[in-house]
């Protein structure tokens, strides 16, 4: 991080206030390349098998020139999606690695993709690689919500099965960038961004660890379980995506309606903001892990995982309706007695 700052200085890689971002000053975008550094340095030492290592460098390194790219010039959306894609296909076809079942998230048995393999599989990655992406709208927010994600699998996967450690190394370089990223005075002169190249690298990487763990013969736990460990994620991009298309506007396209806006709106400050949503996450993953340790069957973690999902945007305005009446009764105590008047009235 250090040796990229001024790097990215020279060439132009920063991120500079306007529109959307609230940020003062131009802000580095070095944290992607920073942790893809950090993530092959460790995974290498690790001595994992060099085809699928590769595999994974080739589809990341992929990922990590378009977001570069994206992050200086503003790609289009075909662009970015034809990349990803090209990484899955590298995930599946060079690697092995792909989604062959989803579990039992019916309770009807086990549930296999068949002949749509790579359809599922495609739409499982790109949608994990967005979600990450579409989080990444305050400091220090996709990369905890990354490392939660990390560290429960490993706690699952353990330090004997490879994609557990690998797991950790993912964790532990995201825990580098995060010092200079997290919202705090002391590093406020420093302060990074990861950019959309961190955040799909970061998105692809989750994914990559998640259907090694839940795969195949070696598969140690299912992949109910790993939808509580990217809860909030999904259900900000899902979110999204639904009410964008239902207004008939691009799902791509960026907006102001995720998670984070609105508790902003609600009067909560970034870290407050941080809080909240970093708090709930690890709330979900704490479920996720008693559901596995506790043998609750999948078809319940699932359910509950649904009902969550379908009313998590409900649970964020409420948080945040309810933060904006408190400020207002305390700064217009007069005010908000008369609206409750009215209101029974």
């Amino acid at each position: 991080m250090f040796a990229l700052r001024p790097l990215a200085k020279r060439v132009g890689l920063v991120d500079r206030p306007g529109g959307r971002k609230l940020h003062t000053g131009d802000i580095p975008v070095i944290g992607g390349i920073a942790m893809f550094c950090g993530i092959f340095s460790g995974l290498t030492i690790l001595g994992l098998d060099l085809h699928s290592l590769l595999c994974l460098f080739i589809a990341s390194l992929l990922l990590l020139a378009i977001g570069v790219i994206d992050d200086k010039y503003r790609l289009p959306v075909a662009a970015r999606m034809t990349t990803q894609l090209a990484a899955v296909l590298i995930m599946i076809y060079g690697a092995d690695l792909y989604m062959a079942d989803m579990g039992d998230p019916f309770g009807a048995g086990l549930i296999t993709t068949g002949p749509f393999m790579l359809i599922f599989t495609m739409l499982v990655t790109v949608t994990m690689i967005n979600a990450y992406n579409m989080v990444d709208g305050i400091d220090g927010l996709a990369g905890l919500f990354a490392m939660i994600a990390m560290v429960s699998v490993a706690t699952l996967a353990g330090i004997s099965s490879l994609f557990g450690v690998a797991a950790l190394v993912i964790a532990a370089s995201i825990f580098g960038f995060l010092l200079f990223n997290f919202p705090v005075i002391w590093n406020r002169r420093m302060r990074s961004f990861m950019g959309d190249a961190g955040s799909t690298v970061l998105g692809f990487s989750i994914v990559w660890v998640m259907i090694g763990v839940s795969q195949g013969a070696d598969a140690v736990i299912s992949p109910v379980d790993c939808l509580w460990f990217a809860a909030l994620p999904i259900f900000d991009c899902l979110t999204c995506f639904v009410r964008r298309v239902l207004k008939r506007q691009s799902p791509f396209k960026p907006g102001l309606d995720h998670f984070h806006h609105t508790l902003l709106r609600g009067g909560f400050h970034v870290r407050q903001n941080l809080g909240i949503l970093t708090g709930l996450q690890i709330i979900y993953s704490v479920i996720g892990l008693s559901g596995f340790f506790a043998g609750i069957p999948d078809y319940v973690m699932f359910a509950a995982w649904s009902v969550l999902g379908l009313s998590q945007r409900t649970i964020i305005r409420e948080i945040a309706k309810s933060h904006r009446l408190k400020r207002l009764s305390q700064a217009h105590p007069g005010k908000l007695a008369d609206m409750k008047e009215t209101m029974r009235t």
